[in-house]
């Protein structure tokens, strides 16, 4: 089996796996041993490239833009979470303790009486 046509199966699952609605934990898992599979095999890929090997060179390259595309809107949403997540635990906190964070800057006493 040529090293094209592995990394293309691989692009393939990637895509495929990415168009899914899975379980996010899962999913990143997942993709991070693909991407380290591929990454391992990009080095084997070496020239001359018949016809059909061209052609899937091609299709790996837009689907690795489709994909770029797909993990950016990943990490939007990962870090979207995050940030619910440290907004939620600093509500709940001040709600549990509301004295906790008074402020004295700014205050004066006057003493004028």
């Amino acid at each position: 089996m040529s090293a094209v046509l592995e990394c293309h199966g691989i692009t393939k699952q990637l895509k495929t796996l990415l168009d899914g609605e899975d379980d996010r934990e899962s999913k990143i898992n997942t993709i991070d041993s693909l991407l380290v599979e591929r990454e391992q095999l990009l080095p084997s890929i070496t020239p001359p490239y018949s016809l059909e090997e061209q052609r899937m060179g091609k299709e790996i390259v837009l689907w690795n833009k489709q994909i770029d595309q797909k993990l950016a809107r990943l990490k939007i949403d990962i870090k979207r979470d995050m940030n619910g997540i440290s907004k939620t635990k600093t509500t709940v906190q001040r709600y549990t303790n509301p004295y906790e964070s008074m402020q004295t800057d700014g205050m004066f006493y006057d003493k004028r009486n």
